[in-house]
Parts: structure tokens; sequence; C-alpha cells
């Protein structure tokens, strides 16, 4: 899905309160309808200031532990629980429940950003 920033989410969400359709929207903002749905189900949930404008989000072990066994334990739907958790995406909380499971039923915590780069072998590349 595209990247929209936060003033054209509220301008979706608000032209759909005013009664634009879905595939009117889905058209206008080059998106999925699936993901305008979201969108606004998001909005509709925990207000605009659950919107942001470009940065990923940082989320604890903890809460992501927490909507993880929420949708294997007490078989709560993706869609649902990433409403439940103000999560930007479902994909987020499918990607959390795969790792969970094929690591042992552990939480993975993932490095962002790029691997920094070893001095040795910046050392060989210089000489």
């Amino acid at each position: 899905m595209r990247k929209l920033t936060k003033n054209q989410k509220v301008e979706l969400y608000e032209k759909r309160q005013a009664g634009a359709t879905i595939g009117e929207l889905s058209r206008t903002y080059a998106l999925r309808k699936e993901g305008i749905k979201y969108l606004i189900r998001l909005i509709d949930t925990h207000g605009y200031g659950i919107l942001r404008d470009g940065h990923c989000r940082k989320y604890s072990a903890q809460i992501k532990k927490q909507a993880v066994l929420e949708v294997l334990k007490e078989e709560k739907s993706i869609g649902e629980t990433a409403i439940k958790y103000g999560l930007s995406s479902k994909t987020a909380l499918t990607k959390w429940v795969k790792d969970y499971q094929e690591n042992g039923n552990q939480i993975v915590e993932r490095k962002r950003g790029r691997p920094r780069k070893q001095r040795e072998s910046a050392d060989r590349m210089k000489g």
C-alpha cells in the first residue's frame, strides 16, 4: 500500500464520513479497498491521535506477545486484534504470529536499519 501523510489520511477519513464510497476513495488515493476500510476502522476506534506521518512504529516485545497470544490462544481475528492494538496494518501482526510459531513460541526482536560494517573488513578495503 502506498504511504499517505497524516493530512491525507484525515482527508480520506473525512471524505468517507461525508459519503464518499470506498471505491471512489480507492481510485482517488490509489489504495486497495481493504487498506481504506482498515484505516477507517482504526480512526473510528482510536481517533486521529493514532495517525503518524511516515515514520515506522516500534512495538515492545510485551505488546507483540499480548497481540500474538490473543490471536493464537483466544482465537481472535488478526484484523480485530490489530485494530485493538492500534497497529498501522494487519500485516505486522500476521508476521509476528508467523515468527512466533516458527521460533518455538518466542517473540522475535529484529534489529532495525542496516547492519553496521565490521571494522576489520572496512580496514581491509582501505588498504
